[in-house]
């Protein structure tokens, strides 16, 4: 059966169930099929996931016409989408309501609800990095860049550390993050003062790389006031390991990067949407395998 909502390359659900990806042109290389097709095959569930290249102007329909349809039982959301979908479904999980955006979809029922697993995948990574919830809920983060990474993920650490301040190079955007997350804002760059201060470090710009604007020296001036028993994490992972995260090794400091980050939501925003059919680690090992 042709799926009938108005999208840009037209498919045919011959699966007793599936998934999609909503976004601009998805068709054209999106990875998230590919991590999905493989955990369903794991599963043994006759699901596929479809890219749907799908208009601003037609997201309502194509919502609406997923959401009337029982085979249909979540996906992920990519760009420019993110934003917009939340309108379209009947609820929202809290963080993603706080974030502002979604990048994944469930079915609850007759509900699609929207997450955001961005934050999530995240949040995984950096426990792993400083030793469980726990040891994080002692830390004190400063997290550095409020784009939609950014913001994803200080959702997610607000209230799971034991502090939690925010950077922006546009001040107004950390005052505005800060106070919806109850965190606190700086001025960025970061002073002595705030890295002093600072032993869970979370980067999601483009410093100490050097295609970004303030260039690799900045990675080493400012890790060098961390203190001792630091964590840096650095949510871009190309290249391996970034400058940034090079830097701090040479420190001494515990380190990881985004790479699993990337794979962690999708293996969230699988398990949301066919809960119990695989563990997570058995997801997250069809994925790997990719």
């Amino acid at each position: 059966m042709r799926f009938a909502a108005p999208i840009d390359n037209p498919i045919e659900i011959t699966t007793a169930q599936y998934a999609a990806i909503l976004g601009a042109t998805p068709s054209k290389g999106a990875r998230s099929p590919l991590l999905w097709n493989a955990a369903f095959k794991a599963a043994g569930i006759d699901a596929v996931m479809h890219p749907m290249d799908t208009r601003p102007e037609a997201l309502g329909a194509v919502v609406a016409a997923l959401k009337a349809d029982p085979r249909y039982v979540g996906g992920a959301v990519a760009v420019p989408h993110k934003q917009a979908v939340g309108a379209f479904l009947d609820r929202q999980e809290p963080e993603a309501a706080r974030i502002g955006a979604v990048n994944a979809i469930y079915r609850d029922g007759d509900a699609l609800v929207g997450a955001n697993t961005d934050g999530a995948g995240a949040l995984s990574q950096i426990e792993a990095l400083v030793g469980g919830a726990d040891a994080l809920r002692t830390r004190r983060a400063t997290l550095i860049g409020l784009g939609g990474a950014g913001l994803a993920v200080a959702a997610y650490l607000a209230g799971r550390t034991a502090s939690l301040t925010l950077a922006n190079r546009t001040r107004a955007t950390a005052d505005a993050a800060s106070q919806k997350l109850g965190a606190i804002a700086v001025d960025y760059p970061l002073s002595p003062e705030v890295l002093e201060a600072t032993n869970l470090l979370v980067n999601a710009t483009t410093i100490g790389h050097p295609d970004g604007p303030e260039g690799a020296p900045v990675a080493e001036n400012l890790l060098s006031t961390l203190p001792e028993d630091a964590a840096v994490y650095d949510v871009i992972y190309q290249p391996r390991p970034t400058p940034l995260l090079a830097a701090a090794q040479a420190l001494g400091l515990a380190t990881l990067d985004g790479l699993g980050m990337n794979l962690d939501q999708a293996v969230i925003a699988f398990d949301k949407a066919v809960p119990g059919a695989l563990s997570a680690e058995r997801i997250r090992e069809a994925m790997r395998a990719v």
